[in-house]
């Protein structure tokens, strides 16, 4: 039996300053690496012990990174040993086959989402007028798949509207998810889930196994043969459960380190 390992990426394996805040204890600097830099500004770690097992694994061929990060952000990692033969981005809208765009499953993606819900053009100008109305510094658009509006601090008004905006979201056939400063509007149509078992069975694979701590990873995790999500994140504040997910002990990057124990003993591949 071959398997793969679908992981998200921020919030699960690698962590901003912020996010790290979410342990006990901030990891002590030499135990960090940077992974995404930008210009002199690092925006993310992986710990030392994490970058050790995610070595092992990537080098074994079965790392699926899962992330909702654009082709750009993703491509600006550093992440290391070798580069995974396929990447899901943009929440599944891309599947990056050995650093390219496949283009046949974004036609399958773009006329799965032609059949169901509101256009891409009517989501973005509803934004547009929630920036106008409310507290929103800017509203970004992910390609033409998908938006997202942040705030500069988070105030408790977000997470209110956050639930008006859902409601919004269900009538029109798109969701919402609230991460940190910012909030995602996805159709719902689009998902990880479907891209990581593609991804899969080009590889070959059998058995997925999967990690993550936002609820736009929920169905993966329930898709999945087994998983594991950290006990932070949206998906820990919202009691998420699935009977074969299981939960860290940890929170913050301590909680990156369990699951990538986790994900070398669910394999048998990676480096002790």
């Amino acid at each position: 039996m071959t398997t793969v390992v679908a992981t998200d990426l921020d919030g699960t394996v690698i962590f901003s300053e912020k996010a790290m805040s979410h342990g006990p204890v901030r990891p002590a600097d030499e135990d960090l690496v940077p992974v995404d830099v930008d210009g002199s500004r690092v925006y993310a770690y992986m710990t030392t012990r994490v970058v050790r097992q995610w070595t092992g694994l990537a080098d074994a061929g079965v790392v699926v990174p899962a992330t909702t990060r654009s082709v750009e952000q993703y491509q600006r990692l550093r992440l290391p040993g070798q580069r995974p033969a396929a990447a899901v981005v943009c929440n599944g809208a891309r599947l990056l086959v050995d650093g390219e765009s496949d283009a046949g499953w974004e036609r399958q993606v773009r006329g799965r989402l032609a059949e169901r819900g509101a256009t891409y053009d009517t989501v973005w100008q509803e934004a547009q007028r929630w920036r106008e109305r409310r507290g929103f510094d800017a509203v970004r658009g992910v390609e033409d798949f998908f938006i997202y509006l942040t705030v500069v601090r988070r105030e408790p008004w977000l997470e209110a509207f956050a639930d008006e905006a859902a409601e919004w979201g269900r009538i029109n056939g798109w969701r919402v998810s609230l991460q940190g400063r910012k909030l995602y509007l996805l159709p719902t149509g689009l998902d990880k889930a479907a891209a990581v078992a593609h991804a899969a069975e080009r590889l070959g694979a059998d058995r997925v196994v999967a990690g993550g701590d936002s609820l736009l990873d929920a169905d993966m995790l329930r898709a999945a043969h087994a998983a594991i999500r950290p006990a932070h994140g949206e998906l820990h504040l919202t009691g998420f459960t699935s009977p074969h997910c299981r939960t860290t002990a940890s929170a913050g990057a301590a909680a990156g380190d369990e699951i990538l124990d986790w994900y070398v003993a669910q394999t048998g591949d990676g480096r002790p």
